[in-house]
């Protein structure tokens, strides 16, 4: 099954836009042995790319199920694009100060 570059871009903006309305998409089709389309979605300075057979693309032009399958496949590589990792902590305990003796001892002094 064949599938016009307009004819998916055409399928794919109300999915897309339904999503974010300033994500800016770009597609290309893909031929060999898994015909569909290249799509690549990007939002400010982040880009994710994601393939789409056509057979789900066609799918989803019939069925409203189907369609929110697509529709949450992209949405879920959109989320993981804007998702920003936290820099990570340390998780080593730091170590006391030690006495003469080699034994840890408290920053107060002895307690009485």
């Amino acid at each position: 099954m064949k599938i016009a570059l307009e004819d998916a871009n055409k399928a794919l903006t109300p999915i897309i836009r339904s999503i974010d309305k300033r994500i800016e998409f770009v597609t290309a089709l893909k031929e060999g042995d898994k015909a569909g389309i290249a799509l690549t979605i990007s939002r400010g300075d982040r880009n994710r790319k994601l393939e789409i057979p056509v057979e789900a693309l066609a799918a989803a032009e019939e069925d409203a199920i189907k369609r929110q399958e697509l529709r949450n496949r992209i949405k879920r590589v959109f989320d993981r694009m804007q998702f920003r990792r936290l820099p990570i902590a340390s998780t080593k305990m730091l170590r006391g100060s030690t006495s003469a003796d080699g034994f840890f001892r408290s920053p107060g002094g002895p307690r009485r």
